[in-house]
């Protein structure tokens, strides 16, 4: 059908052993992507046993001691560059600018960071800066691609 997205991304982060909403989520939204962006990325690796038929992305945070996911993802999906990261690395509870910097420098056009818990989503000169909120939560995003172009959604579980 015409307009209907090509790719759809759910983007978690900081579940702290919230398994149960970031199903919820997964169940309620159907996408085709999930991405995690650490804290706890056992908990997505878990998931993704029982959703095996989506593919998974996850990044380590700063509570993934010893986890084996990378710390940084840059990735393209539907024509649509994507940084991933927990956002410790980059100070994000201090401010946005090493962030936008390494987005800059990675020529991103979403840049995806968790770690501070509380939901966000900017555009910067030309990039979309996106916390989907803590998981644990009930928070969460969503991206829509479509031939290239692309929405940004924040969203929390209902009640």
């Amino acid at each position: 059908m015409i307009g209907e997205p090509i790719l759809k991304i759910l983007v978690l982060s900081d579940s702290h052993r919230a398994i149960g909403a970031m199903y919820d989520a997964a169940i309620l939204e159907d996408p085709d992507v999930i991405l995690h962006l650490g804290d706890h990325v056992s908990d997505a690796e878990e998931l993704s046993y029982a959703l095996d038929l989506i593919d998974f992305y996850m990044v380590r945070g700063n509570c993934d001691f010893g986890a084996q996911a990378p710390e940084t993802i840059l990735t393209e999906l539907g024509g649509v560059r994507l940084f991933l990261t927990h956002g410790h690395l980059f100070g994000v509870k201090s401010g946005m600018s090493r962030l936008k910097l390494e987005a800059d420098r990675a020529g991103a056009d979403i840049a995806l960071f968790g770690h501070t818990h509380r939901p966000f989503l900017e555009q910067d000169s030309g990039v979309w800066y996106m916390n989907p909120g803590a998981a644990r939560s009930g928070r969460y995003g969503v991206i829509e691609i479509t031939d290239g172009t692309f929405t940004c959604e924040l969203k929390e579980l209902p009640e």
